[in-house]
């Protein structure tokens, strides 16, 4: 996509400096290079604003290839833009000094508007040196930042086998998944219509409160306390303290998850322990991360890895 831009924005370029030189044999010349120098720092915003169109903070390594593909656009069309002014003004200034040898008051004339011409040439230059030197700074601003990122990322998260033992990122099959930074240790979802599954429904129930067994689930009673119980029997990942998160917990999570790690996680409400101010639970949509009181949903549990 960012070559025929790149062609067209090049292509564009050379047209508006070979009408430049051609007006500049004959009577009255046409100053191209502030037109040169706009369309490269057009071009530059241009690739910077493509790079960033599609980019995605939740898929950040498939994000940066065209990133760095928009920036290339950036960075090219600013340097050919800045190569065929500055190209312009030597060849004026060859040809104004070839012309100086005839020194009568037309040239001298001539000479005194053509070095006014350079002057603003070289002014418009400058100031767009110094608006592509502020944007490149931004630029590697936004970098540092993403390699930053995608450290973090690589390395917020674990995955954990049945036993609870880290597994490298590129297993495929895990039982549960670690925040290294907060400590919590969250469950994984499945597809297979089993225990786990990422599709099952509860509704909240705790202590006598609440709807029993309202849900649609499998290999379960269909309410948080009696998810909680079964997950807790079976020892996920090899726990037995597994339990329904609190609101803010749920928050620390939707705030950076990493769906490589979390795939099955539904863009729907999920059910916290916390209660709401009619007595009923908080739930978070994990899709915009607002809250919302309500009967049941969807359950992730969570545990405290009290090492870290």
């Amino acid at each position: 996509m960012m070559t025929p831009i790149l062609l067209g924005f090049g292509g564009f370029m050379l047209f508006v400096a070979l009408i430049d030189v051609v007006s500049f044999f004959r009577d009255r010349h046409i100053n191209c290079k502030s037109i040169i120098i706009n369309i490269g720092v057009l071009g530059t915003f241009v690739g910077i604003v493509l790079g960033l169109l599609d980019f995605d903070t939740q898929n950040i390594t498939k994000s940066v290839p065209p990133l760095l593909e928009g920036l290339k656009l950036a960075f090219l069309t600013s340097i050919l833009g800045l190569g065929l002014s500055v190209f312009l003004s030597v060849i004026q200034a060859l040809f104004l000094l070839l012309r100086g040898a005839k020194a009568d008051e037309k040239v001298q004339s001539e000479s005194k508007q053509q070095l006014d011409m350079a002057n603003q040439s070289l002014a418009a230059i400058l100031e767009s040196v110094k608006h592509t030197h502020q944007a490149l700074i931004e630029i590697l601003e936004t970098l540092k930042q993403l390699k930053s990122d995608i450290y973090q990322r690589r390395h917020r998260f674990s995955k954990l086998n049945a036993e609870g033992q880290a597994l490298p990122d590129e297993a495929t099959q895990w039982a549960a998944v670690q925040d290294n930074e907060t400590g919590f240790i969250w469950e994984t979802k499945t597809h297979d219509g089993g225990l786990q599954d990422g599709k099952h429904i509860y509704t909240w129930y705790a202590d006598g409160k609440g709807k029993k067994n309202g849900g649609q689930c499998q290999g379960s009673r269909c309410d948080t306390e009696g998810y909680v119980e079964a997950i807790n029997k079976d020892q996920i990942a090899g726990y037995d303290d597994w339990y329904l998160p609190t609101i803010e917990e749920l928050e620390s999570l939707f705030k950076d998850i990493d769906k490589r790690y979390f795939p099955n996680i539904q863009r729907e409400w999920y059910c916290s322990s916390t209660p709401s101010k009619d007595d009923m639970p908080w739930c978070l949509n994990f899709e915009t991360g607002n809250r919302g009181g309500g009967q049941g949903g969807y359950v992730l549990l969570a545990r405290k890895n009290k090492s870290i």
